[in-house]
């Protein structure tokens, strides 16, 4: 287990260099630059000035190796759009917001979808498994940004019990949290369903009925741990790929988060900032994979055994 851990922690060093490479190309292949727009106009003079201290006009490979001796150093640079704070500082204040909201959704969403999964295979073709099918598949193809405007719509406009944007109030929150809970739901209802269903069939769940164990044992103890093993591989990517902000999301309902960051940062050119955003959900997500499978061990002592 441990060689595995190492070979994994390995893999994400290499993951990690692989993406900032690319990520780096691929910023600096788009014409233009953050003193090129019209919103912040400069004269020459002053641009030059200004790529010098930042160390823009050095050639690429030079600017790569200096970002990321940076990086080693947990120095992400200035974001070109907040000059008076660290990367570090505005990440730290804009993921509040999104940690908060995301984060609230995923742990509201999951367990309900469970539950919603468990009544589904419970009573498979019945009106209940029909009405959880059929709102798991609204949930994942209705895009996120059309169930903001309809909860909007519904709840703010029309309703008018909640406020419709904002950030702040925690009756600001539950619009938000709701939309960010759907998907999350939706996945672990179908998840939970197939899993479920999968398990039931199998021969040791007969035998448990026949050494007369409880149907609320067998189906809490041995038949939901069985089916946990998919669950586990769901929900640390999709907490983390939430947590992290959405750009719909936080765009509908005006939450300063770090989805909204992520678009300035690149339509303004904000190389420091972009590139930190996204080296941090790299990793962020590398971690979470790693953790899913140290959990599916745990659960299953034949991966153990594997491994």
């Amino acid at each position: 287990m441990i060689l595995y851990i190492l070979r994994r922690l390995l893999s994400v060093v290499f993951t990690f260099i692989v993406v900032s490479i690319i990520i780096f190309l691929m910023m600096h292949a788009v014409p233009g630059g953050p003193f090129d727009g019209n919103d912040m106009p400069v004269s020459p003079e002053v641009r030059a000035k200004l790529m010098a201290q930042l160390g823009l006009d050095k050639p690429l490979p030079e600017q790569y190796f200096r970002y990321m001796w940076g990086v080693l150093h947990l120095d992400f640079g200035v974001p070109f759009q907040s000059p008076g704070e660290t990367v570090l500082q505005l990440l730290g204040r804009a993921w509040v917001p999104s940690l908060t909201l995301g984060g609230l959704g995923v742990l509201i969403g999951a367990p309900l979808g469970i539950l919603l999964g468990m009544a589904a295979a419970l009573r498979r073709n019945t009106w209940i498994d029909y009405l959880a099918s059929a709102f798991a598949t609204l949930g994942l193809t209705i895009p996120v940004f059309v169930t903001s405007m309809l909860l909007i719509l519904i709840f703010a406009v029309w309703l008018g019990w909640l406020p419709a944007s904002g950030w702040g109030k925690p009756e600001k929150w539950i619009l938000p949290i709701i939309a960010y809970a759907t998907i999350p739901m939706a996945t672990y209802a179908r998840y939970t369903r197939s899993a479920m269903l999968d398990v039931l069939t199998r021969p040791f769940v007969t035998v448990l009925r026949a050494k007369g164990l409880s149907e609320r044992r067998i189906l809490f103890v041995h038949v939901l741990r069985n089916a946990a093993l998919p669950l586990v591989t769901v929900f640390l990517p999709m907490f983390i790929g939430t947590a992290t902000g959405s750009i719909f999301v936080e765009a509908m309902f005006r939450v300063p988060g770090l989805g909204a960051y992520f678009v300035s940062s690149i339509e303004t050119r904000d190389y420091a900032l972009e590139m930190s955003l996204i080296l941090m959900i790299t990793t962020m997500f590398c971690i979470a994979y790693l953790l899913s499978d140290l959990a599916y061990a745990l659960l299953d002592p034949r991966i153990r055994r594997r491994r």
